[in-house]
């Protein structure tokens, strides 16, 4: 399908519009391709439970999502 796309896109009659449709369906389809990543273990954290276990305990969205 890719190298289809790719010669479809070599042709000279073909339009500046659908270069760049083949283009988006080439990097969708390698996308959709790629390998799967390592699923993680996903532990979850009550934000009160964890605050009446410590009361220096802070929440804040940049901790849950791990940017410090």
């Amino acid at each position: 399908m890719i190298k289809k796309l790719e010669d479809d896109n070599d042709r000279p009659d073909i339009t500046v519009a659908q270069k760049e449709v083949n283009e988006w369906r080439i990097k969708y389809i390698k996308l959709m391709n790629r390998p799967k990543a390592v699923d993680e273990p996903y532990t979850y954290k009550n934000p009160v439970v964890e605050a009446l276990k410590d009361p220096k305990f802070t929440c804040a969205p940049n901790l849950i999502l791990g940017k410090q």
